[in-house]
């Protein structure tokens, strides 16, 4: 069932990207790139390689925050909906527990859970050309699979959220800032997630 469900999904935005490819000569705008920066909350315990840590008789978690970069491209399909494609990378930091930690082994630092998120997806005008409402799914890479002995590189991944667009004095720029939650399964054999909140801020301009 979970793979008819991704290559349904897949199917979806393959079709949104042929038909973007065929119309984007025809609506207002043009084809807009943005890089920015990214800050990551994870929202579990488990987050990352599903081993908590312990502290007193409560789990804590050994990854809380996350920093990285990424590059989004918007085609335009309508005046108020683009086909989007991103990729990047998120570096998140070993917490305090993480010397605690069920998987750390004695003298040995437990390294950063460093990701490479490459999704697709659409991004919808709400009431103008400043909010959105923005959905993507994709695959995850997992940078550092033989330091975190994971058993998958990749992993599947869907994010939805909203967005903000300000236009700046230089004609076709404009800062993009948004939040999503973002769900990727686990690169182990286990049934949890890696879910966190991401916030984007980035710089974008329009090709002419």
């Amino acid at each position: 069932m979970k793979i008819t469900l991704k290559a349904l999904i897949y199917s979806f935005f393959f079709i949104c990207l042929g038909t973007a490819a065929k119309a984007q000569l025809n609506v207002p705008d043009s084809l807009r790139i943005g890089i920015g920066a990214e800050i990551a909350s994870t929202t579990t315990a488990n987050f990352g390689t599903g081993v908590n840590s312990t502290s007193g008789s409560d789990a804590a978690a050994v990854y809380n925050y996350g920093v990285g970069l990424a590059l989004r491209v918007d085609i335009p399909v309508l005046s108020n909906l683009y086909v989007t494609a991103s990729g990047g990378y998120t570096s998140f930091l070993t917490s305090k527990n993480a010397t605690n930690s069920q998987q750390a082994i004695t003298g040995v630092t437990l390294p950063n859970f460093n990701i490479i998120p490459l999704k697709i997806g659409a991004k919808v005008f709400i009431g103008g050309d400043r909010f959105y409402a923005h959905g993507e799914v994709g695959e995850t890479f997992l940078a550092n699979k033989a330091a975190l002995y994971a058993v998958y590189s990749r992993s599947f991944t869907w994010a939805p959220g909203l967005g903000l667009v300000l236009p700046l004095k230089k004609r076709h720029t404009y800062i993009d800032a948004g939040i999503r939650i973002e769900n990727t399964q686990s690169f182990y054999n286990a049934n949890n997630t890696n879910t966190f909140w991401g916030f984007h801020f980035a710089y974008a301009l329009n090709l002419k």
